[in-house]
């Protein structure tokens, strides 16, 4: 989890004049979660900061506007980025873009785990992938195509697809997407840097 978040949070909490335990109450998560999460020590999934925004009457968007939909689109290298985890999947996503709400495009960098064959999935929306590292398998209905280093894909996301690691090492992919993986609903994680 950034923890930046959990110190914002902590900020807010304390500026309303409150206690771990009376946030407690407000949004139904424990004392010892609430702790780890403002000390940086535990990841937060969209949901649990969702229940924290409502009690401290803060949209959940505050935490992601990192710049404003009119300034400058860059993000720098060198700079720590959003790693984010969805439910109980081991695929890591690196976020690339900024985080305006107005943006259609999700740009990240996905790290799939060495034998990582997780089941088909449908959503709306398109998918442009590159294969940055790795060797790849792309299942689409019922076509399949491996994939390597320098290698790129355009699929549309409604028909059922999947991509699978074959190799022994991480394969990382650079993803360009219509779907925003903060909107989509899901159980997300955020990870350290």
């Amino acid at each position: 989890m950034d923890h930046k978040i959990g110190q914002s949070l902590r900020t807010m909490r304390q500026r309303k004049g409150w206690t771990l335990e009376e946030l407690s109450s407000r949004c139904n998560l424990s004392i010892g979660f609430l702790s780890q999460v403002e000390r940086g020590l535990s990841s937060l999934s969209i949901t649990s900061l969702h229940a924290i925004c409502d009690a401290l009457e803060v949209p959940l968007t505050h935490f992601f506007a990192a710049m404003p939909s009119d300034g400058p689109l860059v993000v720098r290298s060198g700079k720590p980025r959003s790693r984010i985890k969805i439910g109980d999947s081991q695929v890591v996503y690196n976020l690339l873009s900024n985080s305006t709400s107005d943006r259609v495009l999700e740009a990240l960098i996905a790290e799939y785990p060495p034998h990582y064959k997780p089941l088909p999935m449908a959503h709306a929306g398109e998918e442009f992938g590159y294969v940055l590292e790795g060797e790849i398998l792309l299942v689409v209905e019922d076509k399949e195509e491996t994939l390597e280093s320098g290698d790129s894909f355009h699929i549309f996301s409604t028909r059922p697809h999947t991509i699978q690691n074959l190799g022994d090492t991480t394969a990382r992919i650079l993803w360009i997407l219509t779907m925003k993986l903060l909107e989509g609903g899901e159980h997300v994680e955020w990870q350290e840097d």
